[in-house]
């Protein structure tokens, strides 16, 4: 939208006759005394029989307009005179039937007014005072919504229905201010819209959210839909789709769901990497059930899958902790063996070569992972916590593996690691 410059320049239109009172409010108001100004025309509709006058309303919305740009006004006073200047216009114009002050500046003020709270709304934005911001931008539709109601057009300037800019900025400050509800009005304003383009993503990744804390599944089921219309290239939707099953509580259903979404959007890196975690969390987390063969099969299925969509090392280093498990386990197994007898003895011998060989395709992905972090100029505390316990399991694996060597150089390598 081209912007104007501002209107306080403007020349107050004279009526042929004035009382003294609005004279002097004339006076200082060429003088650009706007204090003095407001002095006046504050005593002027003291008196209950200017109350009704129309030019009065018209003299007090130009000097609170004008007082509004001063240097020295702070931006909470810029805000009341600003208001206080649209009531006043509007009493104005209630006040005189034939509208002659206002028709004469072909409505400008008003679009004045629209802009420099809408300009307003990002000061205080920018200034994180975003309750402020919020009153600011929604104080800049209703004047824009007053404009369309009586069809003012202007050349400097397309006004519309749905201004989608101004009504993000809304729904953007309402939610920084915590505001949900009226963040949630705003937003949903613009969905109903189908408004799209990046700019405008979060909309619909805020209602999906809203929709699914407060439970309600078939509002979060449209914005899905529409989600994904818009923005088919997004993964967020799937996501959110999941997390709906989740939240129900039946982790079975949850674990279905995941199995569904990662068959149907296996180049969704989030939802497979999610779902191997929750398939880890199942073999070795807190409530951890005993590992089986087809549970260990699935999760090494998942993950082999992932690795090559994934930009950093956490699937890489899944595999890695996944594997070494596996072999640990094995090796348990076989330790616990105390019997003598020839099954014994082959079943022993089974164990300790399946955790063998495990520990060799462990290496694959331990190395690849290892490579990752050393390559890194920076690591976050918790990369360098993941690359200790890295180094100090590939050693221990040497160790088993009879390899003195290299175990003590990753064990040494690992203690360097800040």
């Amino acid at each position: 939208m081209k912007r104007i410059l501002s209107l306080i320049a403007f020349v107050i239109v004279s009526a042929p006759v004035f009382s003294q009172s609005l004279s002097d409010v004339e006076d200082y108001y060429k003088k650009k005394d706007f204090a003095g100004a407001k002095v006046a025309i504050d005593k002027y509709l003291a008196d209950p029989k200017n109350a009704d006058k129309s030019e009065s309303w018209y003299y007090k919305g130009r000097v609170y307009n004008a007082l509004s740009y001063e240097a020295s006004t702070l931006p909470a006073d810029k805000y009341t005179f600003k208001n206080a200047a649209y009531e006043a216009f509007l009493r104005n114009q209630q006040l005189d039937p034939k509208d002659q002050r206002m028709k004469l500046e072909l409505y400008k003020p008003y679009l004045d007014l629209y802009f420099s709270f809408y300009d307003l709304g990002a000061t205080f934005f920018n200034s994180k005072d975003f309750k402020n911001a919020l009153r600011s931008f929604e104080m800049a539709q209703t004047v824009e919504n007053y404009m369309l109601s009586k069809n003012y057009t202007y050349t400097e300037a397309k006004l519309y229905a749905l201004d989608t800019a101004l009504v993000m900025n809304a729904a953007i400050s309402a939610a920084q201010a915590k505001d949900e509800i009226t963040a949630v009005k705003y937003y949903k304003k613009l969905a109903d819209a189908n408004v799209s383009g990046d700019s405008y993503l979060e909309v619909y990744e805020y209602l999906s959210n809203y929709y699914l804390e407060n439970n309600k599944a078939a509002e979060l089921n449209d914005i899905l839909n529409t989600g994904r219309r818009i923005y088919p290239s997004v993964t967020y939707w799937n996501d959110m789709e999941i997390k709906m099953v989740g939240k129900a509580g039946d982790r079975a259903a949850m674990l279905l769901k995941y199995e569904e979404m990662f068959n149907k959007y296996p180049n969704d890196f989030f939802v497979g990497y999610n779902y191997s975690v929750e398939l880890f969390n199942d073999m070795y987390g807190k409530n951890a059930k005993t590992p089986t063969a087809a549970s260990r099969s699935k999760l090494t299925e998942v993950l082999k899958k992932i690795i090559p969509l994934d930009k950093e090392n956490d699937a890489l280093n899944l595999m890695a902790n996944h594997l070494f498990n596996i072999s640990a386990d094995y090796a348990t197994e076989a330790s616990m063996i105390k019997g003598t007898k020839p099954d014994d003895i082959k079943k022993k011998k089974d164990l300790n070569a399946a955790s063998l060989k495990v520990m060799d395709e462990y290496l694959v992905y331990a190395i690849q992972a290892e490579k990752w972090y050393s390559d890194q100029a920076t690591l976050k505390a918790i990369q360098s916590a993941n690359y200790r316990s890295l180094l100090g399991n590939i050693s221990d694996i040497y160790t088993a593996k009879g390899d003195a060597k290299k175990a003590a150089d990753y064990r040494k390598k690992s203690t360097l690691i800040k």
